[in-house]
């Protein structure tokens, strides 16, 4: 079974790819006759589908949301800057060689990256994987001591899968005046940026000139808390100084007004939801369905193994579910969010996301669940763990050869 651009479901589908591009989509009966010529792979018991799509994690972290989980997450934080100081560059490696593994052998095929500590970037040219490579940026200074427009950006060659973006970490830990420098430089060269933005209530408290727990950060790092942002709220004050725009990517946005969707939906930024993640630091639950309702762009992301038991979009999809069914959010609601909708959070939604042809050939196949309740996405989003083939581009980069033949 396959589906097409709208999700429909093709019941003996298939896909014709040639040179890394869906070239034709459906009965397979129809593009053998077509096509009598190209090779064919069969897949028993199996469902074609688009690539899933991880907005946001960091994949240079190991596990370590044991051992770093707090009451409050201005004392998560905290935890995660001790941690990481026994940390070497040899526990970054390993963690980005073992998370790209379990990108791929669950079926995702694209994914938001925030690099901190410059391992990931190689390995993931290296990989196969498909993805935008956020480099990291905090610098909460003087306005004196902020970064230049032309030292902002990285110095980076992007390749056919792999470009590069930028992440200045928050509106808490990047100064003002690097945030306008960061802004202007990568609207000039239109450069991917992404964001921690609105992710919990002592950020807002802290624009806000409240106590808030991340004051000990301040402290902590010897910023002056005069450096702070000012503002009601994160988005309202990043829109104030120019910041917002299509190009960025704000993840999380838990603790967010009705005015901040509005201007949201104006700036046309997109979201990275972090389900999971959040729960684990305690910050909230976002408002998907506000968000929905106003057409804004929303994918998944798993955030990372910080604050996330997996890297796996599945388990991430399931408890998206869980917790927005209330909502109304149906299981199709939710892996178009993985798929389609990631796609477009990435600003990747006219090359990937969807089966169709002309698009890149970014498709994976997961088992049809055992168990059959007339609703294929609900079955889906209950029994699948991996999948059993992952396109990229055109390439195998998995494949269970116990579910083919050729």
């Amino acid at each position: 079974m396959t589906c097409n651009s709208h999700a429909k479901i093709v019941s003996d589908g298939a896909i014709l790819i040639n040179k890394g591009i869906i070239r034709a989509v459906g009965a397979l009966r129809n593009i053998t006759q077509q096509f009598p010529n190209e090779k064919i792979i069969y897949l028993q018991n199996a469902f074609l589908m688009p690539g899933l799509v991880n907005t946001h994690t960091h994949l240079e972290l190991p596990t370590l949301d044991d051992t770093i989980r707090s009451k409050t997450f201005p004392e998560w934080v905290l935890n995660l800057i001790a941690a990481k100081k026994k940390l070497a560059i040899k526990d970054y490696t390993l963690a980005v060689h073992n998370n790209i593994s379990t990108l791929i052998q669950t079926g995702t095929t694209m994914v938001g990256e925030i690099c901190t500590h410059g391992i990931s970037p190689a390995l993931l040219k290296r990989s196969g994987l498909r993805a935008v490579v956020y480099y990291e940026k905090i610098n909460m200074v003087s306005e004196k001591e902020g970064l230049k427009p032309k030292n902002c950006l990285p110095r980076r060659r992007d390749s056919v899968l792999v470009q590069s973006g930028l992440s200045p970490h928050s509106p808490y830990t990047v100064s003002e005046t690097v945030l306008r420098n960061i802004r202007k430089a990568a609207q000039k060269r239109n450069t991917p940026l992404a964001m921690h933005i609105a992710e919990s209530k002592d950020e807002i408290r802290l624009l806000q000139r409240k106590s808030s727990g991340l004051e000990r950060l301040y402290q902590f790092a010897r910023w002056n808390l005069d450096w702070a942002p000012r503002g009601f709220s994160s988005f309202e004050y990043l829109d104030r100084i120019g910041f917002l725009s299509p190009n960025l990517l704000a993840v999380h946005a838990v603790q967010v007004t009705d005015k901040d969707i509005r201007i949201i939906q104006n700036k046309k930024v997109s979201i990275a939801h972090c389900p999971r993640s959040n729960k684990v630091t305690g910050v909230g639950r976002m408002p998907l369905k506000l968000f929905l309702d106003a057409g804004i762009s929303v994918g998944l992301g798993t955030d990372s193994l910080a604050s996330s038991p997996s890297l796996n979009m599945w388990d991430e999809m399931r408890y998206a579910y869980q917790i927005h069914r209330h909502d109304g959010l149906t299981p199709k609601d939710i892996i178009l969010l993985a798929t389609s909708g990631g796609a477009r959070a990435l600003g990747m939604d006219k090359q990937i996301g969807s089966i169709v042809p002309g698009m890149k050939s970014d498709v994976i196949a997961v088992a049809l669940p055992v168990k059959n309740t007339g609703d294929l996405y609900s079955d889906l989003l209950r029994e699948t763990k991996s999948c059993i083939m992952t396109i990229i581009n055109g390439k195998i980069l998995y494949l269970d050869d116990t579910v083919i033949s050729v």
